[in-house]
């Protein structure tokens, strides 16, 4: 176990990192196979240890493991209940460990501890939802057919499925992921995101614990490390029958291509190079806190930051100089530190991605803005807006707390700017007038839209989460993730069809 340091306001122990191991049929392993990379302490860049990943024979058994179970069928083949009082036992158990898996997310990401804990409501919630889905039928409906026969629609698993996680908030991720696929009748095998993998392993840890005291099979919910070759081997194996990916745009297109020529369904959450619209009339106050609020959320590091800030032209000084004073005021730090708002970048890698793709701008002509002073230590990135850079030139999604700035004179300027990157994931106006600006919502090409709101959380628990373009494909949501992992059967008596004897004659009836 690697420590590590002791929370400002803790009292008891130390918050301690787990030795990454991988969890299969019900027993935990470490990981021997090292990457050619180290993991770090974001806020400092000290080495923690190498990356591990899972070998070979771990995810072949792993996998044998999750096909035998589903074919045997005792875990789909559990009435709901017991599925649901599964998922509950699971919820209970992962709250009581809430506190360790949002420190771990903190340490790991960057993440400040105060915006962990805000997400740390997913971990048992993702669970609970699940087994309420499952309560309130969403996997069942009847008809009546001819005859007055009951048709059955049945939503069943799919069979194995897997869940691959980003680095940026992985055990929330993990959390909704797997609780779908539980929920849907499918074993479940997550891969944990290399560079962070401590609070989805946490996550495991509990929620196996909760589905082995409601007396679920162990290879219900299996764990295994590792980068992309290991996300490939397992994508690409016939075994797996259902994908969930989040993560980047490049290597969602390989994993749509893979599960394509496999015919098998895959969930994609991908980039987004997301627009705030400020229209004209805007309070520069309101525009520059929601534009501060969405280059900095998760440190940038999430995939509906703000990736364009585009200006009414007469107004757009006032607001650059409101998000400036906005981050200014932050404070930056360590992510386990009280009263940090702004934390490191996950990793040197990605610093050093983010450094490339900003050099690339300027070294065009465009400027780079900052008003946030961080520790030059580890992988602390300052918050940058980038003016005078080509429209062309920032249609790239840059990940992390990066946004290019525009101007327009109409609004039919202001909404090609906000549609021409070929993303479609989030999309936020900000207007004086609230029926304004979801008229003009409604021109925005994305999954969702936000008017006059910057928040993490989507508008509303039960509406879906959908990507437009190269943001994804099949959308998320609290019942829509659950039914990805499902496909429908339908199943009844054909009241009108007439037996007939040996001889060819209708039978009397």
């Amino acid at each position: 176990m690697t420590l590590v340091p002791r929370l400002p306001d803790s009292a008891g122990a130390p918050v301690t990192l787990p030795a990454t191991s991988d969890f299969v049929e019900g027993t935990w392993q470490p990981c021997e196979l090292r990457l050619d990379f180290d993991l770090e302490d974001p806020d400092t860049g000290d080495r923690i240890r190498p990356a591990f990943a899972s070998s070979a024979e771990r995810v072949e058994t792993a996998l044998a493991a999750a096909a035998a179970l589903h074919r045997s069928g005792a875990w789909c083949g559990l009435p709901d209940e017991d599925r649901a009082r599964a998922l509950e036992s699971a919820a209970a158990a992962v709250e009581g460990s809430v506190e360790r898996i949002v420190a771990a997310e903190a340490f790991a990401t960057g993440v400040p501890l105060a915006q962990t804990t805000r997400l740390g409501v997913i971990l048992s919630g993702a669970f609970h939802i699940a087994a309420a889905q499952l309560r309130a039928g969403l996997l069942r409906r009847t008809v009546t057919g001819h005859g007055g026969h009951p048709v059955l629609v049945r939503r069943a698993a799919l069979g194995p499925a897997l869940c691959v996680l980003p680095y940026n908030a992985p055990a929330p991720m993990a959390a909704h992921k797997a609780a779908s696929a539980l929920a849907a009748g499918c074993p479940v095998v997550i891969k944990a995101p290399e560079i962070s993998p401590y609070g989805t392993q946490l996550l495991v840890e509990a929620a196996a614990l909760g589905l082995a005291a409601a007396g679920a099979p162990t290879a219900v919910l299996q764990l295994l490390h590792g980068d992309a070759a290991t996300g490939s081997r397992l994508v690409a194996d016939e075994r797996i029958r259902v994908v969930s990916f989040t993560g980047g745009t490049e290597a969602g297109r390989k994993i749509g291509a893979v599960c394509g020529q496999s015919l098998k369904p895959v969930q994609l959450e991908l980039g987004g190079n997301n627009p705030l619209l400020v229209l004209p009339g805007s309070d520069p106050a309101v525009a520059g806190r929601m534009a501060a609020e969405l280059l900095t959320a998760l440190n940038g590091q999430w995939c509906r930051a703000l990736g364009r800030l585009i200006l009414p032209a007469d107004l757009a000084p006032q607001v650059l100089d409101a998000t400036g004073r906005e981050l200014a005021a932050l404070r930056a730090g360590g992510p386990l530190a009280l009263g940090t708002g702004y934390g490191p970048l996950a990793h040197s890698r990605h610093h050093a991605t983010m450094t490339a793709g900003v050099h690339a701008l300027t070294a065009a002509g465009a400027k780079a803005h900052t008003w946030t002073e961080v520790p030059e230590r580890g992988s602390h990135f300052a918050p940058l807006l980038i003016t005078g850079a080509p429209e062309e030139a920032t249609r790239r999604e840059l990940f992390g707390p990066v946004a290019a700035v525009h101007t327009y004179e109409r609004e039919e300027e202001a909404l090609h700017l906000a549609n021409s990157t070929g993303y479609g994931l989030e999309g936020y106006v900000c207007a004086a007038d609230p029926d304004d600006g979801l008229r003009v919502a409604a021109r925005i090409t994305a999954g969702e839209v936000k008017v006059n709101g910057s928040s993490v959380m989507s508008l509303h628990l039960d509406t879906p989460r959908p990507a437009w373009g190269a943001s994804g494909l099949v959308d998320e949501g609290s019942a829509e993730t659950l039914l990805h992992f499902t496909g429908t059967r339908v199943t009844g008596v054909e009241a009108d069809f007439t037996p007939r004897t040996a001889h060819g004659r209708e039978e009397n009836r």
